[in-house]
């Protein structure tokens, strides 16, 4: 009873919700049945069939309000793109069949013209004069007991053609061709075609560019690159003694970002390079590293920074190194 009271409200909105579905589709199942009831029933089916595909588009939304799947800054609470989707979709539905209903008229022509009771001279002088008719039918007339019809004069004598044979009375049908109809069947054909592409068009790319403003934000959202190390002041900032101050060499280097340097060494023209000894205490503002300064000898040498990601080394600055 308590499992009821808590989602009754849910299980009665969505029993309605399916009920709703049910009779959309059997309306739209009855509505397929008015293409053969003549004209018109076409275009009627079309516009129909999007009328239910927007109801059901709202049982579809309610059905997801139920399940808390909305999603409330989009159209009918749908997924993003979904209405965008529907008329682009629902244009092209349309335009194809209107462009097969529109072909089917204008190769079928007028409506159907009859012209009772014409005699065989009639009937020939007329298809003279309509050379431009189309779907022309002569239905020869009988009388009550199944025998055609003959032309008689007024004294009741049968009236002959040249050949001897009798003349009859028929029932001449056709379509005459409406060149204004014709015409505005080809601009509606015409506007429905950019329509759509417009609408196909704008579908698209209002996808693509959503999905680059998505890139954009993300890429906003991103965190900066890694900041490269900066150098300042290098210690000792006078020429190093190697009979006074000692075989190593102590240095230090002030900056920051210094927490990226993988190497630090001594250069110069022509000789090998010297790698220093990393001391402990380094941080991103200041490094330490010791030399042998026997190996390095007298001279000015370039201190050159090894950092992670780069494959080009950087010049620090320099120092001095006397026997």
């Amino acid at each position: 009873m308590e499992i009821f009271k808590k989602y009754g409200g849910a299980i009665l909105t969505g029993g309605a919700a399916l009920v709703v579905v049910i009779m959309l589709i059997l309306v739209f199942g009855g509505m397929t049945k008015l293409v053969a009831l003549g004209e018109g029933a076409l275009p009627l089916l079309a516009i129909g069939g999007v009328v239910v595909l927007i109801l059901l588009l709202a049982a579809v939304a309610i059905m997801f309000s139920i399940l808390n799947l909305t999603n409330k800054d989009q159209a009918m609470g749908l997924p993003e793109g979904s209405i965008r989707a529907v008329i682009a979709l629902s244009l092209i539905v349309l335009f194809s069949i209107l462009s097969i209903f529109l072909y089917q008229h204008i190769s079928v022509g007028g409506p159907l013209v009859t012209l009772p009771n014409m005699s065989d001279t009639e009937r020939a002088q007329f298809l003279r004069d309509h050379t431009n008719a189309r779907d022309v039918q002569s239905v020869l007339l009988k009388d009550k007991d199944g025998q055609p019809l003959v032309i008689k004069d007024s004294a009741g004598q049968t009236i002959k053609n040249a050949d001897g044979t009798p003349k009859y009375f028929y029932d001449v049908s056709y379509r005459s061709p409406n060149a204004a109809s014709d015409d505005f069947a080809k601009q509606l054909l015409v506007l429905l075609g950019t329509l759509m592409t417009a609408i196909t068009s704008f579908y698209l790319g209002a996808g693509t560019v959503t999905s680059a403003v998505k890139a954009g934000s993300d890429a906003a959202g991103a965190p900066p690159p890694a900041s490269q190390p900066t150098f300042g002041p290098i210690k000792p900032t006078t020429p190093h003694s190697i009979a006074t101050d000692g075989a190593t060499l102590h240095l230090e280097i002030s900056g920051s970002n210094l927490d990226k340097v993988t190497d630090v060494r001594l250069a110069k023209t022509g000789v090998p390079p010297i790698l220093g000894t990393r001391l402990p205490g380094s941080s991103a503002t200041r490094i330490a590293y010791d030399f042998d300064a026997t190996k390095a000898g007298a001279g000015v040498w370039n201190i050159e920074i090894d950092e992670s990601g780069s494959n080009t080394p950087k010049v620090a600055g320099t120092v001095a190194i006397t026997s």
